[in-house]
């Protein structure tokens, strides 16, 4: 896996505008006056108590490298972001599919939003995201609980009988993890911070994949 921000000072920066209210309700109304939006809460099959919709936002940032979107859990009663995913896609050679890789993963440490954050970003994750692009590589750890939150979803999905690989971009090698003993003895190969495993990335796949797989992220 990518660089992991580890520094606390450096995650504070990276989430600043999503920690801080008045930033936080900034975004909360760009969002919801966004006309390219979608309740997708069906869709991801989670509860959700009443004043929250989870949305999916197209087109709101543009990039000329890679299709995005956004995923964000609001409440309307305390206007404020409450989760929040940006997905990417990064492009596969010789693989029919689209696979997705997220950029930014995160949520409120509010005790008022514990209850409906329960889950959600494993739902997310499981129920609409792969559901939709097939293949999930893992992204560049910017979040808090990077480290943490990719070890929760590779051991999901080898409970859930998915195909797990660590992806070595340099030789483009793709080892496949077949069960939770292999994943802990791989740990330091996908979440590595050093250098030597910053083009180590974990995948996430419904299907098998070819080994000659070569990822452009």
């Amino acid at each position: 896996m990518p660089k992991l921000l580890l520094n606390q000072r450096e995650i504070r920066k990276e989430f600043a505008h999503l920690t801080r209210r008045e930033d936080n309700e900034r975004l909360y109304l760009e969002i919801d006056s966004q006309p390219d939006k979608t309740d997708i809460s069906a869709e991801v099959r989670h509860a959700l108590a009443p004043g929250y919709r989870l949305l999916r936002i197209d087109e709101r940032e543009t990039s000329l490298v890679h299709e995005n979107f956004e995923i964000a859990l609001l409440n309307y009663v305390t206007r404020t972001v409450v989760y929040y995913n940006k997905v990417i896609m990064a492009g596969v050679v010789d693989l029919d599919c689209r696979p997705a890789t997220q950029l930014l993963v995160w949520r409120s440490a509010d005790q008022l939003h514990s209850a409906v954050l329960r889950d959600l970003p494993k739902d997310v994750f499981f129920n609409y995201i792969l559901e939709r692009y097939d293949v999930i590589l893992s992204d560049d750890a910017r979040t808090g609980e990077g480290h943490f939150f990719w070890r929760r979803q590779l051991s999901t999905a080898l409970a859930l009988k998915l195909c797990v690989y660590l992806y070595k971009k340099m030789g483009a090698t793709l080892l496949p993890i077949p069960d939770q003993a292999a994943l802990d003895e791989l740990d330091e190969e996908i979440c590595g911070e050093d250098a030597q495993h910053e083009h180590h990335l974990a995948i996430i796949s419904k299907v098998e994949l070819p080994a000659g797989l070569v990822a452009e992220v």
